[in-house]
């Protein structure tokens, strides 16, 4: 994997700056507010928000290092405890965000880069525990770009920063760029704890696409498999991400939260926004009606006698995974999403059950695709 660009500088600042101090600030949140010091803990964020927006909007000389520094010793400096009581009760947060932002400091990696090397990890891993390996020289074909947008994000997800993934495969190989653009002056808590969801989808759903070989076709924005039921795989994947991917133990890894449920809850409300009602992106219909036909699936493998003794998730991952890298065309696999989706509109077709539990016990994904896309023909 290489990276083609990094965040300029000062949207570095800003991007490190609050990603780290917002996880301490969600660590700290209850236990503060509950003390009564709710105010501090206000206080905190707004001197965070109001020094990493300087640097974005008057780009003042300094590194990385020296600025994370600095803004450590600005939070202190701005704040002033009624009591000793309210300054014991502080204490842990500024202490973790000092050590937080010290080791950042020291830091030789980029952080973002890091995070998507990560996500690539786990998708990777993703497959291959579903017997799918990659080949040896895929991984060095991905490339991952982060760029700097002012203006305000566009997107179906309530966060301030978009991923695109963009196949660019080469005569000698199959290739993937995927771009991720930040607002750095809108990014807030939603988009930093739904950055391992955001990244997992682009790889799980666009990265790994198959089948692996030169000529892959991109999807179309309003696939009902690639944006529909592939995000429904990759938000099921987030669930298990600790075992696709075992945690480094650094306060610095983004894709660990230092309170684990703080992704979970990220995940859940931006998985849920990409297949909501959209006033202004037509396409979110499809992508519901993909998203909705993976979850009946999941459900109906869940009450299958053949799956009592396997794990659901795990067997519905694989039959995604398995789709995703066949050699079935996008418009193959979205046609089995749609005829999914009508086989589980209101009463579930018996035929679909039974091609699920032929498929449990062959796992011949090739009849399951021919029977299924053929059940109201």
């Amino acid at each position: 994997m290489s990276t083609r660009r990094l965040l300029p500088l000062h949207a570095q600042k800003a991007v490190v700056g609050r990603a780290l101090v917002y996880r301490a600030l969600d660590l700290y949140h209850v236990e503060l507010d509950s003390a009564g010091y709710g105010v501090l803990w206000t206080g905190i964020r707004s001197r965070v928000l109001d020094s990493t927006l300087y640097q974005v909007e008057f780009c003042p000389t300094g590194s990385l290092s020296e600025y994370l520094h600095q803004l450590g010793a600005e939070i202190r400096a701005n704040l002033s405890f009624p009591d000793a009581d309210a300054r014991g009760v502080c204490e842990p947060l500024l202490d973790e965000i000092d050590q937080v932002l010290d080791e950042a400091g020291r830091a030789t990696d980029d952080l973002l880069t890091g995070a998507f090397g990560d996500a690539v990890t786990a998708a990777v891993e993703l497959y291959r525990c579903h017997g799918l390996d990659l080949p040896d020289d895929l991984r060095q074909r991905i490339t991952a770009s982060f760029e700097y947008q002012s203006e305000p994000v566009r997107s179906e997800l309530p966060v301030a920063l978009t991923a695109t993934t963009v196949l660019q495969d080469l005569a000698d190989g199959p290739s993937a760029c995927v771009a991720v653009r930040v607002n750095a002056q809108m990014l807030d808590e939603l988009t930093v704890f739904s950055l391992p969801y955001v990244l997992l989808h682009e790889c799980v759903c666009h990265v790994l696409q198959g089948p692996w070989q030169p000529g892959r076709r991109q999807p179309d924005a309003s696939s009902r498999f690639a944006e529909g039921w592939m995000d429904v795989a990759a938000f099921v994947a987030h669930q298990m991400l600790d075992r696709l991917r075992p945690p480094s133990g650094s306060p610095l890894d983004l894709l660990v939260a230092p309170r684990p449920a703080a992704h979970a809850e990220a995940a859940e409300r931006v998985h849920a926004a990409r297949h909501a009602q959209s006033s202004w992106d037509r396409a979110w219909s499809q992508r519901a009606k993909g998203a909705r036909a993976a979850r009946a699936v999941q459900a109906l493998l869940g009450r299958l006698p053949e799956v009592r003794h396997l794990d659901p998730a795990a067997v519905f991952l694989m039959l995604s995974v398995q789709l995703n890298t066949s050699s079935f065309d996008n418009k193959q696999r979205d046609l089995f999403a749609t005829e999914v989706y009508r086989a589980t509109l209101g009463r579930i077709h018996p035929g679909l059950v039974a091609e699920l539990r032929t498929y449990v016990e062959t796992r011949d994904l090739g009849r399951l695709v021919k029977e299924v896309t053929g059940l109201f023909t």
